[in-house]
């Protein structure tokens, strides 16, 4: 029995490890000289592995029952005891990001690769094409070299997201030609681009915000995050975690609506009205709360920068200056694209697959794992939990497979 693996990425490692309990042979397929590139790069070097608070109605996905399948087969403290078990311990911070002991995502790739012993790893081989044979499967590699035979597939290849680090897309046309359905693949988890003005003299400026995405004036998603201003837009948790629903043919028709006190709204409107502080300036007030040049800008924009005392200022001020600091206003250009993106959405129909064992419904034999599924996480380490959380999956599904 042979089990062939497209992918040396987490899904398909962790993959390879697991199916070794079928006894069977194993081979890893990647087009890149190392395995795990993509890992390496997590968390900021990292590698935020997880997050506590991972469940299937954080993910965005086509099919939220069948992920819900797949959570209740496999709960999160699994996904981290199966990580242990192989030399990678972890620790969550106090906002739930798991991370290794070790915070170093060179550390887990290396830990993986020295678990893979006796399994065949073919590095620099892409796999283009897939073809049925009997109860088995041919893997064509793109320089036409002789096809490898194999009796089980499980397709961890990933998406078209960071082509810099090796990702590509590039199976989606033979999993179509094999009976699947591939959903539109878009970028996800990537920076928004924006009109310049009126952040253009903000660029660095972090904090967090209320960001809420508009199509036309109908809100179509918002999310509470860290944001960074930069020359072309947004970037950070706080617009990447939506930047998904954008649809890429009609950038031109959205439009951001940013709320910059999403957690002191109350608390400077109690400030403002505070006797004991009456004596600030607006600019000496406003920086208990945001970053100095945001609170240029807000004065600015509101022509309050040279009010020297709060008590000089009327109501209407007051709320003038709040809603400063609540509403502002971006259109949107676009998104930064899959060079820029951490991960992506589309892609195979988790419908179309046994969310207890990841094997297609379409074509049996045939599993699958990781960011090839319509499966996506905010940020904060829930995608490289689905791709644990699948790749144990699909090898607890593979055994079934062999055994039965």
């Amino acid at each position: 029995m042979l089990i062939g693996i497209i992918g040396g990425g987490a899904a398909g490692m962790m993959a390879a490890i697991q199916s070794r309990k079928c006894n069977a042979e194993i081979q890893i397929f990647d087009a890149n000289t190392d395995l795990g590139r993509k890992l390496s790069a997590t968390g900021a070097g990292r590698c935020n592995i997880s997050n506590q608070h991972a469940n299937a109605k954080a993910y965005f996905t086509d099919d939220g029952h069948a992920l819900g399948t797949c959570f209740e087969a496999i709960p999160n403290a699994k996904v981290l005891q199966a990580l242990e078990e192989i030399g990678i311990p972890s620790a969550a911070s106090e906002d739930g990001w798991v991370y290794p002991l070790s915070y170093s995502a060179a550390n887990v790739v290396d830990i993986l690769v020295n678990n893979l012993q006796g399994i065949s790893l073919f590095h620099n081989t892409l796999i283009t094409d897939i073809q049925k044979q009997g109860n088995g499967f041919l893997l064509f590699p793109s320089d036409r070299s002789k096809p490898h035979p194999v009796d089980k597939l499980i397709v961890t290849c990933g998406s078209p997201a960071n082509p810099q680090l090796g990702a590509r897309g590039e199976l989606y046309k033979a999993l179509e030609d094999m009976g699947h359905r591939i959903l539109p693949v878009r970028p996800a988890l990537t920076p928004i681009e924006t009109d310049p003005l009126p952040f253009h003299k903000l660029q660095g400026v972090r904090l967090d915000a209320e960001v809420h995405l508009l199509h036309g004036e109908q809100e179509i998603a918002a999310t509470v995050g860290n944001i960074i201003i930069t020359q072309w837009g947004l970037n950070g948790p706080g617009v990447m975690d939506i930047s998904h629903f954008l649809d890429p043919q009609k950038s031109e028709e959205y439009s951001l609506r940013i709320n910059f006190a999403p957690r002191c709204a109350d608390g400077l409107r109690s400030a403002l009205a505070n006797p004991a502080l009456q004596n600030l300036s607006p600019t000496t007030l406003l920086k208990g709360y945001f970053p100095a040049k945001i609170v240029d800008f807000f004065l600015k924009q509101t022509g309050l920068g040279q009010v020297n005392a709060c008590h000089t200022l009327t109501p209407q001020q007051k709320e003038l200056l709040l809603k400063a600091t609540r509403d502002q206003r971006l259109r949107v250009k676009g998104v930064r694209g899959f060079k820029f993106a951490q991960a992506s959405v589309g892609g195979i129909p988790l419908a179309e697959v046994d969310p207890s064992t990841m094997e297609s419904r379409i074509c049996p034999g045939l599993f699958f794992a990781g960011e090839i599924l319509n499966v996506l996480g905010p940020c904060g380490g829930f995608n490289l939990h689905w791709a644990f959380l699948s790749a144990l999956l699909a090898a607890h599904g593979v055994q079934s497979a062999i055994t039965s």
